[in-house]
Protein backbone atom coordinates (compact mmCIF):
# COMPACT_ATOMS: atom_id res chain seq x y z
CA UNK A 1 0.00 0.00 0.00
CA UNK A 2 2.91 2.63 1.08
CA UNK A 3 4.43 2.07 -2.29
CA UNK A 4 0.66 2.58 -4.29
CA UNK A 5 0.78 5.65 -1.97
CA UNK A 6 3.94 6.87 -2.96
CA UNK A 7 3.27 6.08 -6.79
CA UNK A 8 0.13 8.23 -6.98
CA UNK A 9 1.80 10.68 -4.24
CA UNK A 10 4.50 10.98 -7.52
CA UNK A 11 1.78 11.64 -10.35
CA UNK A 12 0.37 14.42 -8.39
CA UNK A 13 3.76 15.87 -7.48
CA UNK A 14 4.43 15.73 -11.65
CA UNK A 15 0.76 17.08 -12.51
CA UNK A 16 1.53 20.17 -9.94
CA UNK A 17 5.18 20.77 -11.89
CA UNK A 18 3.77 20.37 -15.44
CA UNK A 19 0.44 23.11 -14.20
CA UNK A 20 3.50 25.34 -12.85
CA UNK A 21 6.00 25.06 -15.42
CA UNK A 22 3.92 25.46 -18.24
CA UNK A 23 2.36 28.34 -16.86
CA UNK A 24 -1.47 27.56 -16.66
CA UNK A 25 -3.22 30.41 -15.29
CA UNK A 26 -0.31 32.55 -15.94
CA UNK A 27 -0.28 35.14 -18.59
CA UNK A 28 -0.41 34.95 -22.45
CA UNK A 29 0.81 36.72 -25.41
CA UNK A 30 -0.28 37.51 -29.22
CA UNK A 31 1.47 39.45 -32.04
CA UNK A 32 -1.28 41.11 -33.87
CA UNK A 33 -0.53 42.53 -37.39
CA UNK A 34 -2.25 45.67 -38.37
CA UNK A 35 -2.82 46.95 -42.02
CA UNK A 36 -3.97 50.19 -43.71
CA UNK A 37 -3.86 52.34 -46.03
CA UNK A 38 -2.87 55.65 -45.49
CA UNK A 39 -3.50 59.02 -48.13
CA UNK A 40 -0.55 61.13 -48.96
CA UNK A 41 -0.44 63.90 -45.76
CA UNK A 42 1.88 66.18 -48.83
CA UNK A 43 1.61 64.51 -52.07
CA UNK A 44 3.91 64.46 -54.77
CA UNK A 45 5.53 68.30 -55.58
CA UNK A 46 3.81 69.92 -58.70
CA UNK A 47 4.80 68.33 -61.93
CA UNK A 48 7.34 65.60 -60.15
CA UNK A 49 6.72 62.96 -62.79
CA UNK A 50 10.60 60.94 -62.51
CA UNK A 51 12.91 59.88 -59.35
CA UNK A 52 16.12 58.36 -59.33
CA UNK A 53 16.60 56.31 -56.41
CA UNK A 54 20.26 56.40 -54.70
CA UNK A 55 21.77 53.81 -52.61
CA UNK A 56 21.58 53.80 -48.86
CA UNK A 57 24.21 55.57 -46.99
CA UNK A 58 25.36 52.93 -44.35
CA UNK A 59 26.17 53.50 -40.53
CA UNK A 60 29.35 52.05 -39.53
CA UNK A 61 28.51 48.45 -38.18
CA UNK A 62 26.04 48.06 -40.77
CA UNK A 63 26.29 45.72 -43.95
CA UNK A 64 27.25 46.82 -47.08
CA UNK A 65 24.00 44.44 -48.86
CA UNK A 66 21.91 46.72 -46.96
CA UNK A 67 22.58 50.26 -49.08
CA UNK A 68 21.05 48.25 -52.40
CA UNK A 69 18.36 46.32 -50.34
CA UNK A 70 17.12 49.63 -49.01
CA UNK A 71 17.01 51.22 -52.51
CA UNK A 72 15.19 48.01 -53.50
CA UNK A 73 12.90 47.91 -51.15
CA UNK A 74 11.80 51.48 -51.70
CA UNK A 75 11.43 51.00 -55.56
CA UNK A 76 9.20 48.04 -54.87
CA UNK A 77 6.91 49.93 -52.50
CA UNK A 78 6.79 52.68 -54.91
CA UNK A 79 5.31 50.26 -57.63
CA UNK A 80 3.17 48.93 -55.65
CA UNK A 81 1.46 52.40 -55.03
CA UNK A 82 1.54 53.31 -58.88
CA UNK A 83 -0.44 49.63 -59.18
CA UNK A 84 -3.06 49.55 -56.49
CA UNK A 85 -3.71 53.63 -56.58
CA UNK A 86 -2.55 54.86 -59.59
CA UNK A 87 0.29 57.13 -58.79
CA UNK A 88 2.14 58.59 -61.80
CA UNK A 89 6.03 58.34 -61.22
CA UNK A 90 8.50 56.99 -63.32
CA UNK A 91 11.65 55.40 -61.21
CA UNK A 92 14.81 55.24 -63.02
CA UNK A 93 16.32 51.82 -63.39
CA UNK A 94 18.78 52.00 -60.60
CA UNK A 95 20.93 49.31 -62.18
CA UNK A 96 21.85 52.23 -64.25
CA UNK A 97 21.79 55.12 -62.15
CA UNK A 98 23.38 53.95 -59.02
CA UNK A 99 26.92 54.79 -60.44
CA UNK A 100 26.41 58.62 -61.57
CA UNK A 101 27.89 60.02 -58.42
CA UNK A 102 30.71 58.15 -59.14
CA UNK A 103 31.13 58.24 -62.75
CA UNK A 104 32.39 61.65 -64.45
CA UNK A 105 30.67 60.58 -68.26
CA UNK A 106 27.50 58.70 -68.77
CA UNK A 107 26.76 60.54 -72.32
CA UNK A 108 27.82 57.79 -74.22
CA UNK A 109 25.29 55.54 -72.14
CA UNK A 110 22.62 58.62 -72.85
CA UNK A 111 21.67 59.01 -69.49
CA UNK A 112 23.37 62.61 -68.54
CA UNK A 113 23.64 65.89 -70.17
CA UNK A 114 27.00 67.22 -70.51
CA UNK A 115 28.44 69.34 -68.00
CA UNK A 116 31.15 71.59 -67.23
CA UNK A 117 34.40 70.09 -66.85
CA UNK A 118 34.98 68.75 -62.67
CA UNK A 119 31.11 69.38 -62.16
CA UNK A 120 29.05 66.24 -61.33
CA UNK A 121 27.05 64.34 -64.08
CA UNK A 122 23.14 65.58 -64.20
CA UNK A 123 20.61 62.56 -65.15
CA UNK A 124 18.58 63.41 -67.88
CA UNK A 125 14.65 63.43 -66.99
CA UNK A 126 15.23 63.17 -63.38
CA UNK A 127 13.76 65.88 -61.63
CA UNK A 128 14.74 64.62 -57.83
CA UNK A 129 16.37 61.81 -56.08
CA UNK A 130 15.56 59.91 -52.52
CA UNK A 131 18.22 59.55 -50.36
CA UNK A 132 18.34 57.58 -46.98
CA UNK A 133 20.56 56.61 -44.32
CA UNK A 134 20.64 53.60 -42.51
CA UNK A 135 22.10 52.12 -39.37
CA UNK A 136 21.42 48.57 -37.89
CA UNK A 137 23.00 47.55 -34.33
CA UNK A 138 22.56 44.21 -32.72
CA UNK A 139 23.03 43.44 -29.17
CA UNK A 140 23.15 40.01 -28.16
CA UNK A 141 22.92 38.85 -24.22
CA UNK A 142 23.60 34.77 -22.93
CA UNK A 143 23.20 33.32 -20.40
CA UNK A 144 22.41 30.19 -18.26
CA UNK A 145 18.80 28.67 -17.10
CA UNK A 146 18.68 25.51 -15.01
CA UNK A 147 15.96 22.93 -16.92
CA UNK A 148 14.40 19.79 -15.73
CA UNK A 149 13.34 17.16 -18.25
CA UNK A 150 10.09 15.70 -18.64
CA UNK A 151 11.49 12.02 -17.98
CA UNK A 152 13.43 13.25 -15.37
CA UNK A 153 10.95 14.72 -13.84
CA UNK A 154 8.67 12.07 -14.08
CA UNK A 155 11.14 10.00 -12.58
CA UNK A 156 11.92 11.68 -9.64
CA UNK A 157 8.25 12.14 -8.71
CA UNK A 158 7.58 8.19 -9.49
CA UNK A 159 10.38 7.49 -7.30
CA UNK A 160 9.98 9.86 -4.72
CA UNK A 161 6.35 11.03 -4.28
CA UNK A 162 5.94 8.99 -1.22
CA UNK A 163 8.24 11.18 0.52
CA UNK A 164 11.58 9.39 -0.20
CA UNK A 165 14.81 11.89 -0.81
CA UNK A 166 17.05 11.90 -4.50
CA UNK A 167 18.11 14.49 -6.93
CA UNK A 168 16.17 15.92 -9.69
CA UNK A 169 17.50 15.39 -13.65
CA UNK A 170 18.48 19.29 -14.25
CA UNK A 171 20.80 20.91 -16.60
CA UNK A 172 21.57 24.31 -17.80
CA UNK A 173 20.12 25.44 -20.82
CA UNK A 174 21.45 28.80 -23.21
CA UNK A 175 18.99 31.80 -22.36
CA UNK A 176 19.65 34.76 -25.08
CA UNK A 177 18.35 38.50 -25.51
CA UNK A 178 18.67 39.51 -28.53
CA UNK A 179 18.14 43.29 -29.45
CA UNK A 180 18.22 44.61 -33.08
CA UNK A 181 18.09 48.57 -33.48
CA UNK A 182 17.24 49.66 -36.73
CA UNK A 183 17.56 53.87 -37.54
CA UNK A 184 16.29 55.06 -40.95
CA UNK A 185 16.11 58.42 -43.07
CA UNK A 186 14.61 58.93 -45.94
CA UNK A 187 14.07 62.39 -47.83
CA UNK A 188 12.77 63.39 -51.47
CA UNK A 189 15.50 66.07 -52.84
CA UNK A 190 14.56 68.41 -55.86
CA UNK A 191 17.76 68.09 -58.12
CA UNK A 192 17.93 71.34 -59.54
CA UNK A 193 17.23 73.06 -56.56
CA UNK A 194 18.89 71.17 -53.98
CA UNK A 195 15.81 71.76 -51.53
CA UNK A 196 13.82 69.00 -49.16
CA UNK A 197 10.61 68.58 -50.02
CA UNK A 198 9.44 65.55 -47.58
CA UNK A 199 11.95 63.90 -44.74
CA UNK A 200 10.83 61.42 -42.42
CA UNK A 201 13.23 59.47 -40.11
CA UNK A 202 12.76 57.15 -36.91
CA UNK A 203 14.48 54.71 -34.84
CA UNK A 204 12.81 51.65 -33.70
CA UNK A 205 13.58 48.37 -32.21
CA UNK A 206 12.70 44.89 -31.74
CA UNK A 207 13.79 42.95 -28.73
CA UNK A 208 13.80 38.82 -28.71
CA UNK A 209 14.63 36.38 -25.79
CA UNK A 210 14.54 32.74 -25.50
CA UNK A 211 13.00 31.75 -22.19
CA UNK A 212 13.06 28.23 -21.95
CA UNK A 213 10.91 26.87 -19.47
CA UNK A 214 12.06 25.11 -15.86
CA UNK A 215 10.23 21.75 -16.72
CA UNK A 216 10.82 21.61 -20.43
CA UNK A 217 13.89 23.18 -21.26
CA UNK A 218 15.56 23.14 -24.67
CA UNK A 219 19.05 24.15 -25.68
CA UNK A 220 18.05 25.96 -29.04
CA UNK A 221 19.66 29.24 -27.76
CA UNK A 222 20.02 32.25 -30.21
CA UNK A 223 19.03 29.34 -33.37
CA UNK A 224 15.66 29.90 -31.74
CA UNK A 225 15.11 33.37 -32.34
CA UNK A 226 14.25 35.20 -35.75
CA UNK A 227 16.74 35.76 -37.80
CA UNK A 228 18.65 39.72 -37.54
CA UNK A 229 18.30 40.44 -41.09
CA UNK A 230 14.13 39.66 -41.01
CA UNK A 231 13.91 41.74 -38.10
CA UNK A 232 15.85 44.62 -39.71
CA UNK A 233 13.95 44.67 -42.78
CA UNK A 234 10.92 44.75 -40.79
CA UNK A 235 11.57 47.99 -39.22
CA UNK A 236 13.23 49.91 -41.89
CA UNK A 237 10.40 49.07 -44.43
CA UNK A 238 7.70 50.03 -41.44
CA UNK A 239 9.50 53.96 -41.69
CA UNK A 240 10.17 53.21 -45.66
CA UNK A 241 6.10 52.75 -45.74
CA UNK A 242 5.93 56.31 -43.13
CA UNK A 243 7.71 58.18 -45.34
CA UNK A 244 6.30 57.44 -48.69
CA UNK A 245 2.69 57.98 -47.61
CA UNK A 246 4.01 61.24 -47.05
CA UNK A 247 4.12 61.97 -50.56
CA UNK A 248 1.58 59.01 -51.91
CA UNK A 249 -1.34 56.64 -50.99
CA UNK A 250 0.63 53.68 -49.23
CA UNK A 251 0.37 50.59 -47.19
CA UNK A 252 1.32 50.55 -44.05
CA UNK A 253 1.95 47.32 -41.62
CA UNK A 254 3.01 46.66 -38.14
CA UNK A 255 3.11 44.28 -35.49
CA UNK A 256 2.19 44.70 -32.14
CA UNK A 257 2.60 42.31 -29.08
CA UNK A 258 0.07 42.22 -26.87
CA UNK A 259 0.67 40.71 -23.35
CA UNK A 260 -2.01 39.89 -20.62
CA UNK A 261 -2.33 40.99 -17.28
CA UNK A 262 -2.77 38.41 -14.35
CA UNK A 263 -6.39 38.81 -14.96
CA UNK A 264 -8.06 35.41 -16.34
CA UNK A 265 -10.33 37.19 -18.70
CA UNK A 266 -7.67 39.37 -20.41
CA UNK A 267 -5.38 35.96 -20.53
CA UNK A 268 -8.20 34.77 -22.37
CA UNK A 269 -8.45 37.35 -24.62
CA UNK A 270 -5.31 37.72 -25.53
CA UNK A 271 -5.33 34.13 -26.38
CA UNK A 272 -8.62 34.89 -29.07
CA UNK A 273 -6.28 37.13 -30.55
CA UNK A 274 -4.01 34.94 -31.47
CA UNK A 275 -6.60 33.25 -33.23
CA UNK A 276 -7.88 36.35 -34.90
CA UNK A 277 -10.72 36.77 -33.10
CA UNK A 278 -11.11 40.29 -32.14
CA UNK A 279 -14.64 40.58 -31.39
CA UNK A 280 -14.50 37.86 -28.93
CA UNK A 281 -11.37 38.81 -27.83
CA UNK A 282 -12.64 42.41 -27.38
CA UNK A 283 -15.33 41.31 -24.48
CA UNK A 284 -13.28 39.54 -22.83
CA UNK A 285 -11.01 42.30 -22.01
CA UNK A 286 -14.28 45.05 -21.43
CA UNK A 287 -14.70 42.03 -18.36
CA UNK A 288 -11.10 42.24 -17.46
CA UNK A 289 -11.49 46.20 -17.64
CA UNK A 290 -15.61 46.16 -15.45
CA UNK A 291 -13.12 44.17 -12.84
CA UNK A 292 -10.61 46.29 -12.81
CA UNK A 293 -10.20 49.22 -14.18
CA UNK A 294 -6.59 49.90 -13.77
CA UNK A 295 -5.73 47.24 -15.67
CA UNK A 296 -3.27 48.84 -18.82
CA UNK A 297 -2.71 46.02 -19.84
CA UNK A 298 -6.37 44.99 -20.80
CA UNK A 299 -6.49 48.72 -22.07
CA UNK A 300 -4.06 48.43 -24.31
CA UNK A 301 -4.88 44.97 -25.63
CA UNK A 302 -8.88 46.13 -26.44
CA UNK A 303 -7.25 49.15 -28.07
CA UNK A 304 -5.26 46.56 -30.48
CA UNK A 305 -8.48 44.81 -31.10
CA UNK A 306 -10.45 47.62 -32.03
CA UNK A 307 -7.41 48.61 -34.30
CA UNK A 308 -7.46 45.44 -35.81
CA UNK A 309 -11.35 45.42 -36.73
CA UNK A 310 -10.99 49.03 -38.13
CA UNK A 311 -12.44 50.60 -34.86
CA UNK A 312 -9.93 53.56 -34.84
CA UNK A 313 -11.94 56.21 -32.75
CA UNK A 314 -12.69 53.62 -29.81
CA UNK A 315 -8.92 51.81 -30.28
CA UNK A 316 -7.83 55.50 -29.70
CA UNK A 317 -9.35 55.73 -26.62
CA UNK A 318 -8.61 52.92 -24.95
CA UNK A 319 -4.85 53.83 -25.79
CA UNK A 320 -5.22 57.34 -23.81
CA UNK A 321 -6.21 55.24 -20.71
CA UNK A 322 -3.36 52.90 -21.36
CA UNK A 323 -1.09 56.13 -21.18
CA UNK A 324 -2.32 57.34 -18.11
CA UNK A 325 -2.55 54.10 -16.35
CA UNK A 326 0.81 53.23 -17.11
CA UNK A 327 4.28 55.39 -18.92
CA UNK A 328 5.01 52.06 -21.24
CA UNK A 329 6.85 53.42 -24.50
CA UNK A 330 4.64 50.76 -26.66
CA UNK A 331 1.30 52.80 -25.29
CA UNK A 332 2.68 55.94 -26.27
CA UNK A 333 3.69 54.96 -29.49
CA UNK A 334 0.72 53.37 -30.42
CA UNK A 335 -1.29 56.34 -28.90
CA UNK A 336 1.02 58.79 -31.00
CA UNK A 337 0.92 57.03 -34.29
CA UNK A 338 -2.72 56.37 -34.46
CA UNK A 339 -3.75 59.74 -33.12
CA UNK A 340 -1.41 60.90 -36.29
CA UNK A 341 -2.46 58.65 -38.64
CA UNK A 342 -6.61 58.48 -37.82
CA UNK A 343 -7.66 61.04 -40.31
CA UNK A 344 -5.66 59.80 -43.20
CA UNK A 345 -6.47 55.88 -42.85
CA UNK A 346 -8.31 55.12 -46.10
CA UNK A 347 -11.83 53.58 -45.75
CA UNK A 348 -12.43 50.41 -47.83
CA UNK A 349 -14.79 50.03 -50.33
Amino acid sequence: MRKTFGTWTGVAVLAVLMATMVGCGGKERAVVTLQYTLNASKGLPAGLESVDIAPAELGPATDEKWSDMTADLLQSLIEQSKEKYGVQLRVAAREETKKVMQEADLNAAGLTQAVASGAPPKLMGIQAVITSKVNIKEEVAHGKKTSMSGMGAFAHAWRYGGGGGGSMDTREVDKVKKNVEAQATFQLVDIKTGETWALHGDKLTSTEETDPSFFFGSGEGEAGLTPTDRIAGTLIERVAREFLSKLMPCQVTMEIEVESSGNKACAHGVALMRADEYAEALSSFKAAIAEDAADHKALFAAGVACEAMGHYEDALGYYKKAVVLADEPQYIAAKKRLDANMARIRKQG
